[in-house]
């Protein structure tokens, strides 16, 4: 999809049209203001077409990010499971005492 030129809606700086577009951001033009954003997840909360709608393409980037943000966290997971099974501490994953005294007696 072409974005320069596209005229897109803000939910609070009305409408504007795409000036420049650099990898995963997007410059938009509005009356008052020129804002940057990031393409596709604008699109999700900020940002419809003129018309108010949001196109397939666009749709399918969003479910992509969505995706990919998914997959990540859920590797990133997986692998501090297996960093405390070896014993190693993960800053902010430690287990707190209290933590600890649940999981002995729910084993017990």
């Amino acid at each position: 999809m072409v974005f320069e030129n596209l005229e897109v809606k803000h939910k609070v700086f009305g409408n504007g049209n795409v000036t420049k577009v650099n990898g995963k951001y997007l410059t938009v033009k509005f009356a008052n203001a020129e804002k940057t954003f990031v393409y596709p997840d604008a699109f999700e909360t900020f940002l419809t077409l003129a018309d108010g709608s949001v196109p397939d393409e666009i749709r399918a980037g969003i479910a992509a990010a969505k995706e990919m943000k998914e997959r990540i966290e859920n590797e990133k997971e997986e692998e501090n499971r297996r960093a405390m099974t070896h014993g190693i501490v993960i800053p902010g994953k430690e287990i707190l005492p209290e933590e600890k005294d649940e999981e002995t007696s729910s084993e017990e």
